[in-house]
């Protein structure tokens, strides 16, 4: 991976982080955004599931997998 493809990584995951930042607002001011909610619940899931790839991606930039431009 090369540092422009983890840039667009990155962007991805902000695009998607606001998107279900969106989402759980708009559950939100339905009231709907509890626990035991099914769509809260999802949301949550997706949000987990984004930080396991920005952790996965900043850790390999901190290891040098990240290979020069060509």
């Amino acid at each position: 991976m090369t540092l422009d493809e983890y840039n667009d990584a990155v962007k991805q995951i902000m695009a998607d982080q606001q998107a279900i930042a969106q989402a759980t607002t708009q559950l939100a001011m339905s009231g709907g955004a509890m626990p035991g909610s099914q769509q809260f619940t999802e949301l949550m899931g997706k949000q987990w599931a984004l930080m396991q790839r920005l952790a996965k991606l900043n850790t390999d930039l901190m290891m040098g997998v990240l290979t020069p431009k060509k």
